[in-house]
């Protein structure tokens, strides 16, 4: 057969191959999140918390709110009555956290000198500013105040946030701030730090995941990851570091002095969140928006869904069978996730 017609018959194939080739399309997000709604706000939220069926968010320069989940409703506050009868304004609320069960928020304001301010919610209708806390809270990058289960002294609140190279716990019972625990201080900024009965794990930016004892404030362990560790959360023997450029780091933390690294999964933008619900973890990754991931097995997470429709995310939490995302400019977006 002459080489022409060789050529020829040879070609035909692929001809019909590319012609039957579909072209490739956009990705589309699996049908796991549904938009249950959108809430505009004033300002760019940057921190989620919640109480029962309430979200608060901080919003920087707008103040912050209080988002009924159920009806969606909004109170939104830029000043507040504090108990002297004076007006205390919000001007840069980065941090938020809430202890229902006791009446007390807590704002981290950042214009100025920075601090936590203390709002009494006793009152729904007329919440108020009773006390700030000062002293070591400049650039606070965390900041978590929870209720002390079975509390034996006055005490009745437990208080950590990460200012700096430092990560200070202290105590609070209500109506004054004790403090006075002993902090830690890492060799590298505690941009984030998750505890339980035993240890506190801090994401200390280019040092990776530091392990403290609770007893003394003693390093234990330590593995550094790709990337700046920017927060952590942890479960069982796992810890769940998101990295900035680096990506989602899943390290095996059953023996603290020895953490192993057992997965990475690299993200696209920044990732800076991450947040754990049963089997459920949320990652927010500024410009490459939300993964959702069922860490079911830690050691091989499934990725669920890359939610991008989002826009550049600040922040995601988990929280009843919802996925709530504060996007930097469409506000607060509330999903469904599909059992």
């Amino acid at each position: 057969m002459p080489r022409k017609l060789l050529f020829i018959v040879a070609i035909i194939p692929l001809l019909m191959t590319l012609s039957c080739a579909k072209r490739s399309t956009e990705w589309q997000e699996p049908d796991v999140l549904e938009l249950l709604h959108q809430v505009q706000i004033v300002g760019d939220p940057l921190d989620l918390d919640f109480d029962g069926n309430q979200l608060y968010v901080a919003q920087d320069q707008g103040g912050f709110s209080i988002i009924d989940l159920g009806n969606y409703s909004q109170k939104w506050y830029s000043s507040l009555v504090s108990s002297d009868g004076s007006t205390v304004t919000f001007v840069k609320i980065r941090k938020v956290s809430v202890v229902g069960v006791h009446n007390r928020l807590f704002l981290n304001e950042t214009d100025g000198t920075d601090l936590i301010r203390i709002v009494d919610t006793t009152n729904p209708d007329s919440i108020k500013v009773i006390d700030a806390i000062t002293g070591a809270t400049q650039d606070i990058s965390d900041m978590v105040f929870e209720a002390i289960p079975n509390p034996t002294t006055a005490d009745i609140i437990r208080a950590t946030y990460s200012s700096g190279s430092y990560v200070y716990p202290g105590k609070y019972d209500g109506n004054l701030w004790i403090g006075g625990e002993p902090s830690i201080h890492t060799p590298s900024p505690a941009s984030g730090f998750a505890q339980d009965d035993s240890y506190i794990y801090v994401a200390a930016q280019q040092r990776g995941l530091m392990i403290y004892s609770k007893a003394n404030q003693q390093l234990v362990g330590q593995r550094a990851v790709v990337g700046e560790a920017l927060k952590v959360a942890v479960k069982g023997n796992y810890a769940y570091v998101v990295a900035r450029q680096g990506g989602l780091h899943v390290l095996d933390i059953s023996n603290p002095a020895s953490p192993q690294l057992v997965y990475t999964y690299d993200t696209t933008g920044y990732a800076t969140s991450i947040n754990i619900s049963g089997n459920l973890a949320a990652v927010s990754s500024g410009g490459g928006g939300i993964y959702l991931f069922d860490i079911t097995s830690p050691s091989q997470p499934d990725l669920l869904t890359h939610l991008t429709s989002c826009g550049y995310t600040n922040n995601a939490k988990l929280h009843d069978g919802k996925l709530i995302v504060a996007a930097r400019d469409q506000g607060i977006l509330i999903y469904d996730i599909a059992d």
